[in-house]
């Protein structure tokens, strides 16, 4: 592995160090990580890629984090043992005859420009792939994931569409469409071109989901379950979940229905305006919660919680009916003392239906 910030070595100097180290290498080069913050020639890069190109490289990081894109070179895509890359600040366009990397396992891009159906081609022709991880600064219109192999697929950024093909072995998905969670809009062609995934991952264990997400389950009318019942998940979270809205309150509800053996949820609401909303929900009538059972939930991690009456009412949902409850850890942002006194004070003479749940209440800069 090289690093070396140009700033306190002469340029000549670095890449000198580099070439003599890796002339001087006698066999394989199993892996190679190249991380600089300033390079004034990519010519540079491309020999050294040519080089591990014929070396056997299986583990390759290029991180190129100052200045241009870096355009990979065409040496790249005959790292065919190629088993882990993790590229960042690049350029990708694989020649028209590259079938993939067929020995991949983890492909990790951040902040690489690449065409929507170039990146589809990608990730099907990589078979063994387990491991995905997407970062885009910019927006993608659509994605179709294919992957027999997948157990973990990351994505944020501006993806208007994601699309799970053949992923039956996928267990952990974290998606985020809008990549800044402090903002709230989604534009409409976003929420209504969000794919419902959750059909086509039966074995899946853990789901991350932004606001962006949850907007795109509720714009195709949300069920009082899923079509396929999540029997494997174990673990829930979702962001900018505002309980003054229907839409974010039924999708909740209708996750949690859909898992039954769910153990963690984790829960960061939004308290904005909207979530101030004059009318407060009756979760009775928002379908499928007044018969609502989560009998394995152990825990459950309250994050950014104002004291309003729909985050009051469930909590105390949860707390009701969830049998198994150890800990419900709430962490709290309100305007002053005397509101958090006031929470609680509420939360705290709540009916548990587990005699063991104990709950816990910190500050938000606490956690």
């Amino acid at each position: 592995m090289f690093y070396r910030d140009l700033s306190k070595a002469t340029h000549t100097k670095l890449m000198m160090i580099i070439y003599q180290v890796m002339l001087h290498h006698r066999g394989p080069i199993m892996k190679f990580t190249l991380s600089l913050s300033r390079l004034k020639s990519c010519s540079e890069i491309d020999l050294l890629i040519l080089f591990v190109s014929s070396n056997d490289i299986q583990d390759f990081t290029l991180h190129k984090m100052r200045g241009e894109l870096y355009k990979l070179p065409s040496s790249l895509y005959s790292c065919l043992q190629l088993r882990h890359l993790k590229l960042r600040s690049c350029i990708l366009k694989p020649l028209p005859e590259f079938e993939g990397f067929t020995r991949l396992i983890s492909l990790d891009l951040y902040d690489v420009v690449i065409a929507d159906d170039v990146l589809s081609s990608l990730i099907s022709n990589c078979p063994l792939l387990e491991d995905l991880r997407l970062h885009s600064s910019t927006s993608l219109h659509s994605l179709e994931v294919v992957g027999p192999n997948l157990k973990k697929v990351n994505c944020e950024g501006h993806f208007r569409s994601i699309c799970f093909t053949n992923t039956s072995r996928l267990a952990n998905v974290e998606i985020y469409l809008n990549e800044n969670r402090k903002q709230r809009f989604c534009s409409k062609e976003e929420t209504s071109n969000s794919v419902m995934l959750l059909e086509n991952v039966p074995v899946i264990e853990s789901l991350e989901l932004d606001y962006c997400y949850v907007k795109g389950i509720a714009a195709y009318g949300v069920p009082t379950t899923l079509p396929t019942t999540l029997n494997n998940l174990k673990n829930i979270e979702l962001y900018e979940i505002c309980f003054g809205e229907r839409d974010d309150i039924s999708v909740l509800i209708c996750l949690i229905r859909s898992s039954p053996n769910l153990e963690e949820v984790t829960i960061h609401a939004f308290t904005g305006a909207t979530s101030a909303s004059p009318t407060v929900l009756d979760f009775s009538e928002v379908h499928g919660c007044s018969d609502v059972s989560v009998n394995q939930l152990r825990r459950v991690d309250m994050k950014n919680i104002s004291g309003t009456k729909p985050e009051l009412e469930f909590i105390k949902l949860l707390l009701a009916k969830s049998p198994m409850l150890d800990t419900m850890l709430i962490e709290l942002n309100s305007e002053s003392v005397a509101d958090e006194l006031r929470i609680v004070k509420e939360l705290t003479r709540l009916r548990r239906a587990s005699p063991q749940a104990e709950m816990n209440f910190v500050h938000q800069d606490e956690d």
